[in-house]
């Protein structure tokens, strides 16, 4: 473990205090919008940077080092469902209520400062405002934790934004909604109105709030299609600015983009910018290195321009580099800058999230953790004075605060050692194969062909991605009309990303959101079945099967009314690995694909023996 040379014990009341009167409060001055920047009231751009303050509202298990743990339930929902049915509803309001005083106290908010923070997101739970058995009706003392958030961080000079961690329904299937596995927002009407609803309550409570800086309307809308992400999100939009007409609003983008909401001021949304959450190298776009981190700097030039283009205000939620191999502190003072250099806010995850053993080992989640090793519980058997115990506990233990990441945040002349990027391809030769055309779909980075002297191509493609509703790669293509088939041996593909793409495709057309049915294979050899059944569609893969290279096969065939996919191993025959009824027009695009998973990369895919048979 890393030595901890800096540890504070400072103590805090459990019971919060009572909320200051107006007279007590210190007022920050309201920004506002203009363009990509906040601004104070004499014009000034205010850069906000800083920090989430997780696990409060929003109780994940992982980050108090409990998940999968004996007697520790999935989810928050589940928690105090276990608590109800132990220790009867009143005791479990008792005890939530305990753990909210506790998590968070006004050393959490002395602590952030340190970092010089001057920005919280604060993910929230409708359920501490609204209960599912009265809809559409407040709870006593409603607000009475954002109140406590929003007063603190008042006092301390740092901005809010309210995050709706957790909405009616659930926008996802993640623990981090607060109840995992129900990913109901996206087909109920009637939670989707009480989100709009609530959204227009907290307009009416915190509008005159010069601390709250944005609402922030869903967190990771992730399991709910673009096109109900935008319906909803307009919805909550209509009902704010019935309250408040000034105050930022953020549109959560999906995993991948933003784009699907279009120009907020084409749409008549006034204060609306847009917000992503980028995690390289955690989930997905590589491995934890410096190489995935520098590459997702990179990248960010291509959003940067979006943003600008829009101009309108950007907002990276979370973020963390966690691993210290990946970087550490100077590479999220890197990002930090970065952002920062855009005219983007940053919030890291997370201000808090405890070790097991202690201390900051070579990963970790926050920006302060505890001294000594977390304490476990098992609530299933635990007694009530015991869960209060340990609830109790997160008030007076231990804290450290990580300094080489303090130091890196708080120093404005901070000195970042240099970063070395490794090369990366841009360019390629621009050769053509015979009968075969290529399209760089929806505005990837110019790809490109070279014919090797043993038969085989190279094939050179950029683009994000070919998954959701949208889709950037290089597409080497014929059309095929009514029956045939497509097939081809891969012998490499570089490994630019894991999720890099080779393999073959037919789409509906050469737009970016058209109907595909494609077999591709990643660098590690997995080749997986995708489709797209209609245009601006979803997305969605099936079938899986593990292969090796070289001498990697691919077939698609189109016959009777029914699309048949095949794969064979090296030296092998064909095994069937997908069959489906016909989705796609008569008239059809068909071809290999190139993507690198990377906007500003490009990959090289070496195929031999491409073949359209009609």
């Amino acid at each position: 473990m890393i030595a901890i040379s800096l540890t504070l014990a400072i103590a805090a009341s459990v019971a919060p205090s009572m909320p200051p009167t107006p007279a007590q409060k210190a007022t920050l001055p309201t920004l506002r919008m203009r363009g990509i920047d906040m601004v104070d009231p004499s014009g000034k751009k205010v850069v906000l940077k800083g920090a989430n303050l997780g696990n409060w509202h929003v109780i994940e298990f992982w980050m108090l080092c409990l998940a999968g743990e004996k007697g520790v339930p999935g989810d928050q929902f589940r928690l105090e469902e276990l608590l109800t049915n132990r220790f009867g509803e009143a005791e479990k309001d008792r005890l939530m209520e305990i753990y909210r005083s506790s998590w968070i106290t006004e050393r959490d908010f002395k602590n952030l400062q340190q970092y010089k923070f001057n920005l919280l997101r604060l993910p929230t739970n409708y359920r501490l405002m609204e209960d599912d058995r009265k809809p559409f009706q407040l709870k006593p003392n409603a607000f009475k934790w954002i109140d406590r958030a929003v007063d603190l961080a008042e006092k301390h000079g740092m901005y809010v934004i309210l995050d709706m961690h957790g909405a009616q329904g659930g926008q996802s299937p993640y623990d981090h909604t607060g109840h995992s596995d129900q990913n109901k927002l996206k087909d109920s009407p009637e939670a989707q109105k009480r989100l709009a609803w609530l959204w227009g309550e907290l307009a009416k409570r915190y509008r005159n709030r010069s601390a709250v800086v944005a609402y922030d309307v869903f967190n990771e809308p992730y399991g709910t299609p673009k096109p109900i992400q935008v319906s909803v999100f307009e919805m909550a939009y209509r009902e704010i600015r019935k309250h408040d007409q000034e105050k930022l609003i953020f549109a959560h983008g999906n995993y991948d983009d933003f784009s699907h909401y279009g120009d907020p001021k084409e749409k008549g949304w006034k204060n609306v910018g847009f917000q992503m959450h980028y995690y390289p190298g955690l989930f997905g776009n590589g491995s934890p290195n410096l190489k995935t981190h520098l590459k997702h700097l990179a990248s960010l030039e291509g959003v940067a321009e979006r943003v600008k283009k829009l101009n309108v205000p950007f907002l990276v939620g979370e973020m963390n580099v966690v691993f210290d191999l990946a970087g550490g502190a100077d590479m999220m003072r890197a990002t930090y800058d970065l952002h920062e250099k855009f005219g983007w806010m940053t919030t890291m995850w997370s201000y808090k999230a405890l070790s097991k053993e202690g201390g900051f080992g070579i990963a970790s989640w926050g920006a302060v953790t505890n001294v000594e090793p977390a304490k476990m519980i098992n609530f299933e058997t635990a007694s009530k004075s015991e869960v209060e115990g340990y609830f109790r506990s997160f008030a007076t233990q231990k804290l450290a605060i990580k300094e080489p990441l303090r130091n890196a945040l708080a120093d404005p002349g901070y000195k970042v050692k240099p970063f070395e990027l490794p090369p990366m391809r841009k360019t390629a030769p621009q050769e053509s194969l015979a009968g075969w055309n290529s399209t760089d779909i929806g505005g990837a980075l110019k790809g490109g062909l070279k014919n090797n002297p043993d038969g085989s191509f190279a094939l050179f493609g950029g683009g994000s991605d070919i998954w959701s509703s949208r889709d950037e790669f290089r597409f080497l293509h014929q059309t095929l009309d009514g029956d045939g088939s497509i097939e081809v041996t891969i012998n490499s593909v570089e490994a630019v990303d894991g999720y890099t793409k080779a393999g073959i495709m037919l789409r509906g057309g050469l737009g970016d959101n058209d109907p595909f049915l494609m077999v591709s294979v990643f660098p590690s050899g997995e080749a997986q079945v995708a489709k797209r059944e209609s245009k601006g569609g979803e997305a969605s893969g099936a079938e899986t099967r593990q292969l090796s290279f070289p001498g990697l096969r691919l077939k698609i065939e189109r016959r009777a009314g029914s699309l048949v996919v095949s794969t064979a191993k090296p030296g092998a025959g064909w095994e069937q690995l997908s069959t489906m009824k016909d989705f796609l027009p008569s008239k059809v695009e068909v071809g290999a694909v190139a993507l690198s998973h990377s906007p500003v990369e490009l990959v090289e895919i070496v195929y031999r023996d491409l073949k359209l048979s009609k």
